[in-house]
């Protein structure tokens, strides 16, 4: 778990890259290091928006800004980085250390994201080549190879498994090890990764496929699915959807209040969050903000749409998942009890220190981030989602990739990102849990697909996207 020291709040996915920041994006940094210096967090807080305030209090900022100062001094000068998801990154230059800083804006200019996190500055590099089965022979070889490689020489890293599709032929690559010090590279058929957040893109297709069979409407209003004992989930009359539940404009927070509890383990985060902490959340919930007008990055939300699908077929969320896409898609190898995996198999995760990390229960976010897969299944689901399926499954896949939300570069179907470029549209998600980082995308004009399944808390997303330019 993130100290509030670390994170203040960070809304949406690092999903689609650009390289310019906006005038408005640095002016308003600006204000940040100036209200920063002079210890005025009363001003920095009011830089921020409605929705912002209401998950952090200007007493959290104060303490926050405070124990910054202390520790670094002053804040001389910012390095842009990047922008992501329409947020910048910045090196953040202070009198006695670094940050990284990264800040977002809504359409009226306010703070929507602010995170602060240590520097890592120069990682630290493997003193040693790492293995890898990649036989560097090719131009697509040698490609994989200056992407990859830049990543699994850093010291925390552990193993990184890549797969590109391309015109229905699949090349895989391995690097690294399954488990540090037992020098066993990952496989790409046998080897089982958590997938995080890609687990979204399943419950897009679950929910799609529910609308074409006639049994539910992406307009539906999230109550009718719900227990009468909760409240209306609308804001000024306008219901929150369980279209909205899957693109991220529902109104609902990134994560419930009450997903942790006095005993709970931190190492597992998400175990103990069951139906009774589900809906006495909703029963408290009040909706704060229009529905279905903004992006709003949110596990709690997609959690909650893969639970109401379950119960609606009567089934838990893994079965229905085994029943309705494995099976026709043949993913053997695609889960989510640990029990049904041989322990062998399964990577060991690492920290972003590179220590061993607990695997993650998800309980019932499951629909958000709690599928486990191998590299070859996840071809198969993306070259599935290309060309290639069964054809009712073939429509709720058509249907979970047309547009259902689109406000500046957040553009969303039913779980898919989408990045549209001049000539070409991509399709992505990137997944993270404790000691895992993932990310699948692809290009059906171009017919050229990615999977990147790590076990390090290391950011993959820039190899699956270098990959598929």
């Amino acid at each position: 778990m993130k100290t509030l020291l670390t994170i203040l709040l960070l809304t949406g996915s690092f999903a689609g890259f650009s390289q310019a920041v906006s005038v408005k994006t640095d002016s308003v940094r600006k204000l940040v290091e100036t209200t920063f210096n002079e210890k005025n967090s009363k001003a920095l807080y009011a830089l921020t928006n409605t929705d912002f305030q209401k998950q952090v209090s200007e007493t959290q900022i104060a303490q926050v800004s405070s124990t910054l100062y202390n520790q670094l001094g002053k804040w001389k000068t910012s390095e842009f980085q990047k922008t992501s998801d329409g947020v910048a990154f910045y090196k953040a230059v202070f009198e006695k250390g670094n940050q990284n800083f990264f800040i977002g804006l809504d359409k009226n200019g306010k703070i929507s994201t602010l995170l602060f996190q240590p520097y890592k500055g120069d990682v630290p590099k493997k003193d040693f080549q790492v293995a890898s089965n990649n036989p560097m022979k090719t131009l697509l070889d040698l490609q994989v190879d200056s992407l990859v490689r830049p990543y699994i020489q850093i010291q925390h890293t552990a193993g990184i498994c890549v797969a590109f599709i391309k015109d229905g032929k699949t090349t895989t690559y391995s690097y690294g090890e399954v488990k540090k010090d037992e020098k066993q590279l990952p496989d790409a058929d046998k080897t089982f990764f958590e997938i995080g957040s890609i687990s979204k893109t399943f419950t897009g297709i679950l929910l799609a496929d529910e609308v074409l069979k006639g049994k539910m409407s992406l307009d539906n209003p999230i109550n009718k699915y719900l227990p009468d004992s909760i409240g209306k989930m609308a804001f000024k009359d306008v219901p929150i959807t369980l279209k909205t539940l899957s693109n991220h404009s529902s109104g609902f927070p990134r994560l419930p209040m009450n997903l942790y509890k006095k005993g709970d383990n931190a190492n597992n985060p998400y175990q103990n969050y069951d139906a009774g902490r589900m809906f006495s959340y909703l029963k408290t919930f009040k909706p704060y903000r229009e529905v279905g007008t903004n992006y709003d990055y949110s596990n709690f939300a997609v959690g909650l749409l893969g639970t109401i699908l379950a119960q609606q077929n009567q089934l838990s969320y893994e079965e229905l998942l085994l029943q309705k896409i494995c099976k026709p898609l043949k993913l053997k190898n695609t889960k989510i009890s640990l029990e049904a995996f041989d322990k062998n198999n399964f990577a060991q995760g690492y920290d972003e220190n590179g220590k061993a990390a607990s695997a993650w229960d998800l309980n019932m976010l499951a629909g958000a981030g709690g599928i486990r897969s191998t590299t070859n299944d996840m071809a198969k689901f993306i070259e599935a989602n290309m060309t290639k399926a069964p054809k009712q499954l073939q429509e709720a896949i058509d249907l979970s990739q047309k547009v259902t939300f689109e406000s500046g570069q957040n553009i969303v179907g039913l779980g898919w990102h989408i990045t549209k470029r001049k000539e070409h549209t991509i399709y992505q998600h990137s997944g993270g849990t404790g000691g895992f980082r993932t990310f699948v995308g692809f290009d059906k004009d171009r017919q050229i697909g990615v999977v990147v399944l790590s076990n390090s808390a290391e950011e993959v997303a820039m190899i699956g996207m270098g990959l598929l330019k």
